[in-house]
């Protein structure tokens, strides 16, 4: 079963600007020594990370990479795609697409009338026979610790 979680599940962080950073220890008398959180005296505002990566949100997902076929791109296992499938494709976007049976991550080329795929390995030339979908656009990448 897939797990999925609304945008309103994450929690949002707060951004601070640079020039009111202070790099301090604060003496407290309850706990004794210990570092504030920065910029906590400061007015901040709050930064939801789904609203600075999330164009559409209702066509947008993430996409947790399995397979290393663009690795020499920086799309490695483990790695979560943003992908948005209200964002037409263009030539020499990373797409997801639905290729003769799988899913696959791949660099979309666009000349002309011919259209191809790329991965690591191989450069594919589509063919009108061949099942071919294009499931969205890859807009970031966020990469785990």
């Amino acid at each position: 079963m897939v797990k999925i979680r609304s945008y309103e599940d994450f929690q949002t962080v707060p951004v601070v600007d640079m020039d009111e950073m202070t790099p301090y220890l604060q003496v407290e008398a309850s706990d004794g020594k210990s570092f504030p959180l920065p910029g906590e005296e400061y007015n901040f505002i709050r930064l939801d990370l789904s609203l600075a990566l999330i164009r559409h949100p209702a066509h947008t997902f993430f996409l947790r990479v399995s397979q290393e076929t663009l690795g020499s791109e920086g799309f490695l296992p483990g790695y979560i795609a943003v992908v948005d499938r209200q964002a037409t494709p263009r030539h020499r976007d990373i797409i997801v697409a639905y290729f003769e049976g799988s899913f696959i991550v791949c660099r979309l080329h666009m000349q002309e009338e011919e259209i191809s795929i790329q991965t690591d390995e191989e450069t594919v030339q589509l063919e009108p026979d061949m099942e071919f979908a294009i499931w969205g656009v890859v807009k970031d990448m966020l990469i785990p610790r």
